[in-house]
């Protein structure tokens, strides 16, 4: 009997010094798959970033000055500034692909640009919030819209146009939600198509 545990114990430590040997391996591959791309990415000539997508805010959409309050005309002092700044969405993105697609000189830039779009979401965030605080819901309509049409994946965007386009019976909207929704390329994704898909199954 003895004997028989003792088998079956070289049999785990063998199994397992398997597995183990097999992780190794795969975590080297990895390692040098990434080394491999970031070398290459570090030799990419710079490329024209002039015609990228860049993200331009629609003020003329936007209720600016519509509203007597403190608060939201410190929020819309902010956006405006906005105006003159570069933006980028670039979520899903490495700076090893960065730079495999334009070049390790436009590195700097394309990190400022994404910085700068996400500092704008977060303001638009902070816009409509007060927006809806004063009750003023369908101005906060089109801030949140074009929020999500940049690809925002702030969660309560989505939850909030949903609930006002239902009780508006938008269902074309909601439609459009959800397509974008599944657009994300952010781990946010799964969580808000499955947050749409249970509000429209709850009607």
């Amino acid at each position: 009997m003895p004997f028989l545990f003792l088998g079956l114990f070289i049999i785990f430590l063998s199994v397992i010094s398997l597995y183990r040997k097999r992780h190794d391996r795969r975590q080297n591959e990895v390692e040098e798959n990434f080394w491999a791309r970031e070398s290459e990415a570090n030799h990419v000539r710079r490329k024209d970033i002039s015609e990228l997508p860049y993200i331009t805010i629609p003020f003329d959409s936007f209720s600016i000055g519509s509203f007597p309050d403190d608060a939201l005309s410190e929020l819309e002092t902010e956006l405006t500034a906005f105006g003159d700044k570069k933006m980028l969405n670039l979520a899903g993105k490495t700076n090893t692909d960065l730079k495999l697609l334009y070049g390790p000189a436009n590195l700097t830039a394309l990190t400022e640009y994404d910085n700068n779009y996400v500092e704008m979401l977060k303001l638009l965030n902070q816009y409509a919030d007060r927006l809806i605080e004063l009750n003023h819901i369908d101005a906060a309509v089109p801030v949140l819209e074009f929020a999500i049409s940049t690809g925002s994946d702030f969660t309560s965007h989505y939850m909030t146009l949903a609930v006002y386009y239902r009780s508006h019976q938008m269902p074309d909207k909601l439609v459009w939600l959800k397509t974008q929704a599944e657009a994300l390329p952010t781990l946010m994704r799964n969580s808000i198509v499955k947050k749409l898909t249970e509000f429209s199954e709850a009607e």
